[in-house]
Parts: structure tokens; C-alpha cells; sequence
């Protein structure tokens, strides 16, 4: 096995020596906008709009799709100019090459379409692929987790937290395409289904209060991965039981997230989702928890106005107790 190759200088931002791919249009750690000039002297030629290289043969800047041609320019579209390789044909048929990740063809001037599938997601703003360990989309300069689209949620959750006296756990949410979750691999990182937060009125959007209550749900699988030995203690397990045995079904529920109240049926559950798995009743105990801000008196007041068993209240003075021991609290 080969070792890797060491970037050079040009590969790395300017500013805070983060590993780049060429041709990124900003820094994914501190947002620098960059700019690939011809340092090397591979083309010869730099667009006067933008600044980056081009070749003296293109009629378009591949990067911002200004008209740069000349007596230079090709007639012809060319599959690979110097200083550059050729990586697939244009999108609309003029014959061109384009190489990754041109946005513009550089012989008709009209926008390319490429697939990120090296990368583990997409960016909620340009759709275009980034890692989980970015911070800013390297194509568009946005926030690559979309935590910039759902600020209320996220100030009420983490409002909550600290009322509830949780310790941060340095978690990170972030929106992604697909379904909502907590991987036990990365139990830190917190992804929400993007089609939830449109920016528009569609009928997948939910409200902010609803949002709130996906999220405190997601962050309840979270702090359980987290602490994960804590789920070997016999109390843990007299309490929710075994939480590392399998999914029988598919998971396919609607749930109200929105609702703060404590369901009235299943006597020995919080809400009907709770009773499909262990991990889901502690993921739905701590967002009742949480969302009660810690109030075990006010909970256990209406569980026995509603009539609810003994391990309803076993459930909340275990994390409860949890809870009070990461602060050194007795």
C-alpha cells in the first residue's frame, strides 16, 4: 500500500492550513473565499473577472461563466486543453470536455452538473457534496450543517438543556438528505431529514415547535450513545431493559414530537413510539424530561393523574439520578 501524498502548499488554506481539494471555491474550516491562480504556470492565462486560470483556448471561464474568448479561443471545443484533463463531456451536448468541477463548460458557457459521491453528504444550501467535518460548504460558502436555517430550534433545545441542568456533551447537529438519526459510530453528530426545513411552505415542512421536539428526541439517542456504559448498570437495564437488541420492524411512525403531554394509553410508557424499542422509550423519557425542564414533581403529578405504572417513574428517577452525577451531585 502506497503512502499517502503530502499536500502541497497550494493545497492548504492560506490562513488556517486545512488540507483543500483544488479548485474549491472556500475554505470548509474558516471560510476563506480562495482563488486558483496560474502559480504554477500550467496555462498561461487567468480570467480577468475572477482571477482563476483558464486556458488560452476556452471561449467561457469555466469557474464564473463570464465570455473570455479571443484570437486564442479554439473554434472547436477541445476534450482536454493544456493544463487541464478531461473528465466527461458537456451536459448539453456541444462536444466540449469538462474537467471536475468545472461549474461552467469553457466552449458553450452553460452550467455543469457533476456527483459528489465521494463525499458523506450534501449541502443543504447548494445540494453539493461535503463531509460531516466541515464547516463550510466548499462550494457555495454556506453553512455545510445548515444550522443557520433552524436557529430557533436549535436556541430553544439548547435553552432547555441548560434549564434541565444537562452537561454539554459537545454535540452537532446538522441537515441532511434522508431520514432523522443518531449513528452509534458518531454519536456526537445529530442529522435531521432537511425536507422538514424547506425554508418554504411545503407540506413535508414542520413547525419550529415540532422541530424542537424532533431535535430533544435525536438528542436523547445521542446523550445515550454517548454514555454508553451507562447502559451495562443493572438499574438501566431494570428500567428500559435491553437496549442493544434489534429492530423487529421497520420504522416507519409518524410521532407528534410537538406534544408535551404524557399519553394517557400504555400505562408503562410515556407515548405509544416509546413501547416500539428500549432506545426509543429513553429517547422519548429524556425528551419529556428535557421539555419538562427537569421538573420530576410536575411529571409525576400528572403521571398519576393519568394513572401511569411504577416503571414510568423508575424511568425519570434513573436519568434523573444520571443526570445529577455528571455534575458531582448527590
Amino acid at each position: 500500500m502506497s503512502r499517502r501524498e503530502v499536500p502541497t502548499p497550494e493545497l492548504r488554506c492560506p490562513l488556517c492550513h486545512t488540507e483543500l481539494e483544488r479548485f474549491w471555491s472556500y475554505c470548509p474550516s474558516c471560510s476563506r473565499r480562495l482563488e486558483w491562480k496560474d502559480t504554477q504556470r500550467e496555462t498561461g492565462a487567468e480570467c480577468a473577472y475572477c482571477g482563476w486560470m483558464v486556458s488560452d483556448a476556452s471561449s467561457f471561464c469555466p469557474w464564473c461563466g463570464r465570455n473570455i474568448q479571443d484570437e486564442d479561443s479554439s473554434d472547436e471545443p477541445l476534450k482536454a486543453p493544456k493544463g487541464f484533463k478531461f473528465h466527461a463531456r458537456c451536459d448539453w451536448g456541444c462536444g466540449g470536455g469538462v474537467m471536475y468541477p468545472m461549474r461552467f463548460c469553457p466552449w458553450c458557457g452553460r452550467t455543469q452538473t457533476w456527483r459528489y459521491d465521494h463525499f458523506e453528504n450534501a449541502c443543504p444550501h447548494c445540494d453539493r457534496g461535503v463531509d460531516d467535518w466541515m464547516a463550510t460548504c466548499p462550494w457555495c460558502g454556506e453553512d455545510a450543517t445548515g444550522r443557520d436555517l433552524i436557529p430557533r430550534a436549535l436556541r430553544r433545545a439548547r435553552r432547555l438543556l441548560i434549564v434541565s441542568r444537562i452537561r454539554d456533551w459537545h454535540y452537532r447537529v446538522a441537515l441532511r438528505p434522508g431520514v432523522s438519526g443518531v449513528a452509534p459510530r458518531a454519536p456526537k453528530v445529530i442529522e435531521l431529514d432537511r425536507r422538514y426545513v424547506t425554508g418554504k411552505r411545503r407540506r413535508d415542512e414542520i413547525s419550529w415547535n415540532m422541530l424542537t421536539g424532533l431535535l430533544l428526541h435525536e438528542l436523547g439517542h445521542s446523550f445515550l450513545y454517548h454514555h454508553w456504559a451507562w447502559t451495562r448498570t443493572g438499574r438501566f437495564r431494570r428500567a428500559f431493559g435491553e437496549v442493544r437488541k434489534a429492530y423487529r420492524v421497520a420504522d416507519e411512525h409518524w410521532v407528534d414530537f410537538e406534544r408535551r403531554r404524557i399519553a394517557t394509553t400504555l400505562t408503562d410508557y410515556v407515548s405509544a413510539y416509546a413501547a416500539t424499542h428500549p432506545q426509543e422509550d429513553f429517547a422519548e423519557t429524556f425528551r419529556f424530561y428535557v421539555a419538562r425542564r427537569g421538573r420530576l414533581r410536575e411529571l409525576f403529578a400528572e403521571f398519576g393523574r393519568k394513572r401511569k405504572g411504577v416503571p414510568v417513574y423508575e424511568k425519570f428517577l434513573v436519568l434523573h439520578d444520571f443526570v445529577r452525577s455528571l455534575r458531582g451531585w448527590r
